[in-house]
């Protein structure tokens, strides 16, 4: 049976536990008057660009907003109290189908073939062997995210569906879900997934690795930012900023950990081996992007999540793209 979920319904979810969490604090003592409202998730982007010393912009502020999950973020991008926002890239179809103003203008995709920072995980003694064997079994995920689109890849590959499993909501991230035995299998992402793995309480049933998941993280801007002239060239500085950071974190990895570390309240050995599981780099948005993005939105299309098909390549603007280049290429 097909069934449609409005993506309104996800782009609201969690937002007033989101807001509740926000993080004003501003990136420079600038009086330009010109200020950059950036949503982050879990303070990941602002530790990254920080702890490589691009946190400091002179000819604009950046005031940061701390979300849990994309969708939120696009409602605050929707409502214009967030020019650019962080996430990856399942949030944006749900957007695009929604009709919300907003682009892809910058996309950051793991460096290593195999490399995820999500996995769907059981309990170390589960029976749970394979995909196949979560016929009828109940999996925890957050849906409009990149999470929900791992968890329906992995199914159709292994010629399930959702279907074929007991779908259980959630609105952050842990093991207590396997704890209370509330779900079978669990998404999880950084550095939950790390921290359980190093830890012993979860085993590993699927990576997000692709084709699981193309792995990309994008900073989206709205519309309304993109129109304005000194906001568009901030937000070029701040692409260009979080593409250098980006990486100096995957080629200075002991030196990066000890921040990450304190950000996530988590060892620094730890912090390492998440950065090391998944480095990222940033790449021009070409036709491969597109194209992985344009197979997502088709999947969400055919299991009914989505009325109409998308035209993926009308959610990206490329502006920024010879600042990402310039930033890879440099020697």
């Amino acid at each position: 049976m097909r069934f449609f979920i409005n993506p309104l319904r996800f782009l609201f979810l969690g937002l007033a536990l989101s807001l509740a969490g926000c993080n004003s604090s501003q990136s420079s003592n600038d009086d330009s008057g010109v200020v950059l409202h950036v949503g982050d998730q879990l303070k990941g982007l602002k530790s990254l660009i920080d702890s490589a010393g691009e946190g400091e912009p002179r000819d604009y502020t950046i005031k940061w907003a701390n979300f849990v999950g994309g969708p939120p973020i696009i409602a605050a991008q929707t409502g214009g109290s967030i020019d650019v926002g962080w996430m990856a890239e399942t949030p944006l179809i749900f957007a695009q189908a929604a009709g919300s103003p907003v682009r892809v203008v910058a996309v950051s995709t793991s460096a290593k073939p195999d490399g995820s920072a999500y996995a769907l995980v059981v309990k170390p003694n589960s029976p749970i062997r394979s995909i196949a064997d979560l016929k009828g079994k109940s999996v925890a995920y957050m849906r409009g995210t990149v999470l929900h689109y791992m968890v329906a890849r992995l199914l159709e590959d292994a010629g399930l569906s959702l279907h074929d499993v007991r779908s259980v909501q959630v609105t952050g991230f842990g093991s207590s879900l396997l704890d209370q035995d509330v779900a079978d299998a669990l998404t999880l992402t950084e550095p939950y997934l790390t921290q359980l793995l190093e830890a012993g309480k979860i085993r590993v049933l699927a990576t997000g690795a692709p084709p699981a998941t193309p792995g990309f993280n994008y900073l989206v801007a709205s519309d309304a930012a993109l129109a304005d002239p000194v906001k568009a060239k901030a937000i070029g500085d701040l692409v260009a900023r979080a593409a250098r950071a980006t990486r100096w974190q995957r080629e200075n990895v002991a030196q990066a950990a000890p921040d990450l570390a304190t950000v996530y309240r988590i060892e620094p050995r730890i912090a390492e081996k998440m950065i090391e599981r998944s480095p990222s780099r940033y790449a021009p948005i070409g036709p491969s992007i597109i194209a992985a993005h344009q197979s997502e939105a088709d999947l969400f299309h055919k299991l009914g999540l989505i009325r109409t098909r998308l035209d993926a390549s009308k959610i990206f603007d490329p502006r920024y793209d010879a600042l990402i280049a310039q930033v890879e290429n440099d020697q």
